[in-house]
């Protein structure tokens, strides 16, 4: 199984496990991505409005605050893989939370979320998963929070199938 089938695979698992999920003051379902956040939507850009000849002193340029359609949030991050002698790869996928609300409220909506990702994933795997999970599994919080943005993050260990090496006779 290559990283990219296996992040694909996660990806549908989480988006299947938190479909009822609804988080933050909006009552939001968490989004997942892959690697990173994808880059925010602008606003509509109208190319048929005139052209004005206005100073940049006087002119709008700053885009309004808007809610931040990307959170919540789950990203999936392949860090690291090692081949062992038994013929398996130990895989290291990490996960980062992201949850939108003030105070307290943010932060226990991160803490539901890794917690409901964990127990999921250790409670029972899903048919046609060529990995699994090992054990020890971490998550906790990053330091420096910014209000009302909250973050955490979670590091596992997964166990896939490597390849069996071929013996050749004769050179060929």
């Amino acid at each position: 199984m290559t990283p990219s089938l296996m992040m694909d695979k996660l990806q549908e698992y989480l988006q299947e496990i938190t479909s009822e999920m609804f988080l933050g003051p909006l009552r939001l379902r968490p989004n997942i991505y892959k690697v990173d956040l994808p880059p925010r939507a602008t606003p509509d850009y109208d190319p048929s409005l005139p052209v004005v000849d206005i100073t940049a002193s006087t002119a709008d340029t700053t885009i309004k605050d808007e809610r931040d359609e990307r959170w919540p949030f789950i990203i999936i991050v392949y860090t690291e893989s090692e081949d062992n002698d038994e013929g398996y790869r130990s895989a290291t996928v990490d996960f980062q939370f992201g949850c939108e609300g003030r105070g307290a409220d943010g932060y226990m909506d991160v803490l539901h979320l890794m917690e409901h990702v964990r127990a999921s994933f250790l409670r029972a795997t899903w048919k046609g998963w060529s990995f699994r999970l090992t054990r020890p599994l971490s998550m906790g919080f990053y330091e420096e929070q910014a209000d009302p943005y909250w973050m955490g993050y979670m590091s596992t260990t997964w166990e896939v199938p490597g390849f069996e090496m071929e013996v050749w006779n004769h050179g060929y």
